[in-house]
Parts: structure tokens; sequence; C-alpha cells
């Protein structure tokens, strides 16, 4: 007869204490930091890259890539290439060039172009941009893809040039897409880039990351977190963010993307950077990922995976045992299996998993992994702090149920702590 883990939990539940803990699941970008650093990389990347293919007068703010959020397309890996393949496909489209194989290429061909035009044909085309998305697959390959299908008809000048493949194959490799190395140069810093990646940086330039994002979480909480190490309250970070490849893995990383250590750059920036608050990005996602041969970013927010992980972080500070545990959670079936988690949880503990999020889909990520830990057996509930931000944003998490909206995450986390401590003093 199979002992399940719930048959183990009832044997132990007189043999241990009941314990609380409290998870702090914090998002990094519009709830612990303002992050400047991406967006001003982003535009800068592709107005550089304007200048060089011949077009100087030309430029794009902050507005397009919040354009391109707001429809879909949400990471500035995505939105340098897609501007620059529609401008091209633009330029062509008014010149009737036939463009070698250069890049990046010349268009500088003598042509009346108005600034504000290209910004509206821009509009238009992530509009296209965003009807071509899938669930299933990662944004510029889910795009590239349908222009496959329908034999380029969205950029039906650019489709016919060579040089198309350049804004849509290996558009994460420094290497082969000189836009991307700008974008990372820019985000890194040419010091850090240089050491990643082991090649050249393409110019010198300060972290945009380090230097143009802006804390949100006060000097107070900055302090306040990680001396929260040891105790029975566990800060954690949870982001989009790519992180690094977790050390010491056996699997070698194939991207790019989410191996580079923008994660650690937010650590550093907040001062979090000596290990006592942790952190699961998508660098330590991609591990994962690739071990058990699953998409890129099939783990990611709002997948329960995600949030599962930074818990499990949290408690036992190994990143590859947390991923590994993580998995066991989510895949094995409770009535079946012991849990692989008993060294850090019983059932009889009080848990609380509080998440800090502006978007909706860090929300879902700690709501599912409170169900996950449920079917378990162990007595956990989801504390949905919504941080405003963006007026789409806002409207969104409001339509979720059981979240609470706060104007910023220190007012959240007073919220949150002072509930948390309120009932330890009435135990």
């Amino acid at each position: 007869m199979i002992s399940t883990g719930r048959s183990i939990y009832r044997d132990r539940q007189n043999k241990k204490m009941k314990n609380r803990k409290l998870f702090l699941i914090l998002d990094i970008d519009g709830v612990l930091l303002e992050a400047q650093g991406y967006r001003c990389a982003c535009v800068d990347t592709i107005n550089d890259f304007l200048k060089k293919m011949g077009q100087p007068y030309l430029s794009v703010d902050r507005s397009v890539a919040d354009f391109f959020e707001s429809s879909g397309i949400s990471t500035e890996w995505d939105m340098v290439p897609l501007t620059l393949a529609a401008f091209v496909n633009w330029y062509c489209s008014k010149t009737k060039e036939q463009l070698p194989i250069v890049f990046p290429p010349d268009c500088s061909n003598t042509v009346f172009i108005d600034n504000e035009e290209f910004k509206k044909m821009l509009f238009e085309q992530i509009s296209q941009y965003a009807e071509m998305l899938d669930p299933d697959q990662t944004c510029i390959n889910a795009i590239y893809q349908k222009l496959q299908d329908s034999d380029g008809i969205a950029l039906k000048f650019l489709w016919k040039l060579p040089i198309r493949d350049y804004f849509f194959v290996d558009t994460l490799n420094p290497i082969k897409a000189p836009f991307f190395a700008g974008l990372m140069n820019r985000l890194l810093g040419s010091d850090t880039f240089r050491n990643f990646y082991g090649i050249d940086a393409p110019f010198v330039s300060e972290s945009y990351l380090e230097t143009k994002d802006t804390p949100l979480i006060s000097d107070e909480n900055r302090g306040l977190l990680p001396s929260f190490a040891g105790s029975d309250i566990y800060p954690v970070i949870m982001t989009y963010r790519p992180s690094k490849f977790p050390a010491g893995s056996g699997n070698k990383p194939k991207n790019y993307f989410v191996n580079t250590p923008e994660g650690e750059c937010a650590l550093k920036l907040l001062g979090w950077d000596d290990g006592r608050v942790r952190m699961i990005g998508a660098g330590s996602l991609c591990y994962i990922e690739e071990k058990y041969g699953l998409r890129r970013e099939y783990y990611v927010k709002p997948h329960p995976f995600h949030a599962v992980a930074s818990v499990m972080m949290a408690v036992c500070g190994n990143e590859i045992q947390s991923l590994e545990l993580s998995r066991l959670l989510c895949e094995l079936d409770p009535e079946l299996s012991e849990s692989p988690v008993t060294q850090w949880f019983h059932p009889d503990d009080e848990i609380v998993f509080a998440v800090f999020e502006d978007s909706v889909s860090g929300i879902k990520s700690v709501r599912a992994a409170a169900e996950v830990f449920k079917k378990w057996g162990y007595n956990v509930t989801a504390q949905l702090c919504g941080i405003r931000s963006t007026e789409r944003k806002n409207k969104l998490l409001s339509d979720v149920r059981g979240v609470v909206l706060f104007d910023q995450v220190n007012d959240a986390l007073a919220s949150v702590l002072a509930d948390y401590r309120g009932k330890e003093m009435n135990r």
C-alpha cells in the first residue's frame, strides 16, 4: 500500500509545533523600481540605428515603446528589431530600393520623410504585429511565423529582401544582431557586457539599469527586508527580468535573453546583492525549461511555477534545488506521493503568500501557487496586493477578485506586515 503525503502529515501533526510563515513576493519593475532604464535604452538604441541607416532626422520616443506594451509586446528586445523592420519596410515602400545583404542597411537615399508620419506608420504597424501574437510562442517567433504563413503580407516590401531575417532570426545574439548588442551594452554597461558575453562592447556606456532606474521602495524598507533573514518572514523577488543562469548547473544555456544579469542589476541598485533577499528571474526558469525540453518562458508568471519556485528559493536558498522541488510540487499527484518539501513546511503551519505586483500575471501566479500548496495539504492564504501604475494596468488589477490596490509598495508592505504582526500578538 502506498503511504500518501496526507496520511504521513496526519501522523506528524502532533509531533511539531505550529509555525507561521510570511512570504513577501515582490516584482521589480513598477513595484520596487521605476524602470526608466529599459525604455531609455530601447529608445536610444532605435534612434542610434536610424542614424546608422542614414535617417538622423527620424526618431522615436517613449510613446512608441508604451504603445508596444499596451498592444501586448512588452519586452524591449522585441520592440527594437520590430521597429527597425517596420522602418526598412516603410523606407523601401517609398524608394522601391532593393537593399543588399548588409546590416545595418544604407537607407540614406534622399526622400522626404516626416517624423510624425513615421510615428503614425509605426503605431499602425505595431497594431498589425499585435494581431500576430500567439500565447504558445515567444513574440518574435510568433510574428515571424505569421509572416511566413502569409508570405510577409504585413511587411511586403521588406519581405522581398534577403536582409529580412536579420530582424527575426537570432535577435538575442549580440554577435549576429548588432541592435541587440547595442541594447544590452546600454542596459548592462560596457564593462558588464564585455565580462558577461566575452566580446568587445560596441561602445562605452554606463549601465542604464543602475543609473536611470529609481527606487520606489523607501530607504527604510530597503533596509528592513534584508533584516528578516533567518526569521519567519521571507522576502523574495519574482521577476520577468532576465537573470543569470543557475551557477553549477549541468545544462548549457541557449538563450542570451533569459540569462543576462539584469535582475542582478536591480539587486545591486537596491543594495540587496548580499544574498539575503533572493530572486527567481527568467534566467532561473530557463534552467528547468531547457533541462526538460520546454519552450522558453513556459514557466514564467502567470504560470504557478514561477511563484512556487520563488517560495522555495526563499526557504531553501539553493536555486537548482528550488527549481527541481517546484517541478515536483507542480507535477506530482499529492494523493500518490509524499510531499517533497516536508523539510520546510508542515500542514499545521500558517502560511501567507503576499504578492506585490503592478500587473495581473504575478497576481495569477501567486494565487495559483497557493492552490498548488493547498493540494499538498498545506494551510496557505494568498494576499494579493496590486500596486497602481498605468490606468490600463490598474483597471486589469481591479477586475481580479481579491486584489487590494495600493498607491505604492511601501503602503502595501506596511499593511501586510501590520496584519501579520497583529495576528502574531493575538495568538
